[in-house]
């Protein structure tokens, strides 16, 4: 028996064609998204209270003229969204603002402009550790990583960082990101590792070539260069 439509104006997907000017398509958030789900706090998709508070794009330090882009395109695509056509992967050593951006983009479009939709904020290395099974190291919490894959929107930050990326926590995520990509949703992934070889470890060393290749495929590379905000600007005193 053929499934009922409930909602004439989108047809249940939850987004209704809105041509813009010029008369070329588009969509907007259809209201009975708003009927069907509750404003949410962004404490409730998993950011960190302190960063929920203060990430704002207004708040983000314009000190460069690479990281007054940045902000741009972020800002952007959150305005735009859902009439985008990828994801963004931010690239930077630390403290350049890569989280505030991320952040700042997920309050934009769940609190600022309104937009009920699935998001899920994840630090990747507490996520690796909570999908895996105390049991049975080399089986996935379904559950948990449901939470993820589930999503409209996933920021997965800190990718490559705070863990030892072996073989077995490398398959782990490689699994996480081939989940998130083949949904419907959209990835913003942060990352302080180069994506070519330098001094330091590449991404490619962390998270294997095809990861990153899979990266590529599902994000818009956002560099954001630049020296460490919190310890270079906030509190230069307390360096050397």
């Amino acid at each position: 028996m053929p499934a009922v439509e409930t909602c004439p104006d989108c047809g249940d997907t939850g987004w209704k064609p809105a041509p813009r000017p010029d008369g070329s398509p588009a969509v907007a958030p259809c209201g009975c998204r708003d009927a069907a789900r509750a404003p949410v706090r962004l404490e409730d998709i998993g950011v960190p209270p302190k960063e929920a508070e203060r990430a704002r794009f207004d708040y983000f330090f314009n000190v460069s003229k690479p990281l007054e882009r940045a902000n741009r395109i972020v800002f952007k695509w959150a305005d735009s969204y859902p009439d985008v056509k990828s994801g963004l992967l931010l690239t930077g050593p630390a403290g350049v603002g890569k989280t505030h951006l991320a952040v700042s983009l997920l309050r934009h479009i769940l609190l600022e402009r309104g937009i009920s939709v699935r998001a899920r904020y994840e630090y990747v290395p507490r996520l690796l550790r909570e999908v895996q099974r105390e049991n049975d190291l080399l089986l996935i919490d379904e559950r948990r990583l449901a939470e993820v894959t589930r999503a409209e929107i996933v920021v997965l930050d800190q990718i490559g960082a705070d863990t030892g990326w072996g073989q077995r926590v490398q398959e782990r995520f490689l699994y996480i990101l081939n989940r998130c990509i083949q949904g419907r949703g959209f990835l913003i992934a942060t990352t302080a590792f180069p994506l070519e070889a330098a001094q330091q470890s590449s991404l490619d060393d962390q998270i294997t070539v095809r990861a990153v290749s899979l990266l590529h495929e599902a994000c818009r590379v956002v560099p954001m260069p630049g020296e460490d905000y919190r310890t270079n600007i906030i509190n230069p005193r307390l360096s050397v």
